[in-house]
């Protein structure tokens, strides 16, 4: 218990410290290309934008992992509309897709609204690079459903990718391997089931077992 309380205790300090600073370079880099003109540059420029904004997601799931693992995410249970759901996560995702659903779940909906996004961001990274939607009522519940037609996961990695740090092998670079993880303690925190179904060469779906509202 002491280590996790050290972990958590790092985490927090290391992405508040980062927090500030990194902010601080995205608008200088924003403000910079604004005054530059030269194609080339503007390249450069563009390529810097995106590995800060890549460092700054991953310090935003530092600080969340540490406030996870604090208990400090206390989740708000409510009726949710998947299709206002879906609606909010295509907003941020346009490559993804999603069907017609009129269905609708106890969550918390910013929480699960953050678990969507990190399955559709883990299938932009690893999964293909797009992600389609779905939802379906089964056994009393509502299966919400991120499929990818990406590579695929061997049966022997389904448990071990929700693991915190976990990347892997063959893999996209980028990332801390914590995605996933933050996906499964949030649902497990809302007493939602996630699992993965997938196999090698056969893309991957990922779902989301919510209690029908």
């Amino acid at each position: 218990m002491d280590s996790d309380s050290a972990k958590t205790r790092f985490l927090t300090a290391i992405g508040h410290d980062m927090r500030q600073p990194l902010h601080a370079l995205l608008l200088y880099l924003s403000a910079l290309e604004r005054r530059v003109h030269d194609a080339e540059a503007r390249d450069v420029l563009s390529k810097a934008d995106r590995a800060a904004q890549s460092l700054a997601s991953m310090i935003e799931g530092l600080i969340q992992l540490a406030r996870l693992d604090a208990g400090k995410v206390e989740p708000d249970l409510e009726r949710v509309s998947l299709k206002a759901l879906f609606d909010d996560v295509l907003a941020s995702a346009p490559h993804a897709a999603a069907d017609q659903t009129e269905l609708y779940v106890h969550s918390d909906p910013v929480l699960l609204q953050t678990i969507m996004q990190q399955l559709v961001a883990n299938a932009a990274a690893h999964g293909g690079g797009a992600a389609h939607l779905s939802a379906e009522e089964k056994n009393g519940a509502v299966e919400i459903k991120v499929r990818d037609d990406g590579p695929g996961i061997a049966p022997e990695d389904h448990d071990r990718i929700f693991a915190e740090f976990v990347r892997l092998e063959g893999g996209a670079n980028g990332g801390l391997g914590l995605g996933l993880s933050i996906a499964s303690k949030l649902a497990a925190l809302m007493s939602h089931k996630i699992e993965v179904r997938s196999a090698l060469g056969e893309g991957a779906t990922f779902i989301v077992r919510a209690k029908r509202a």
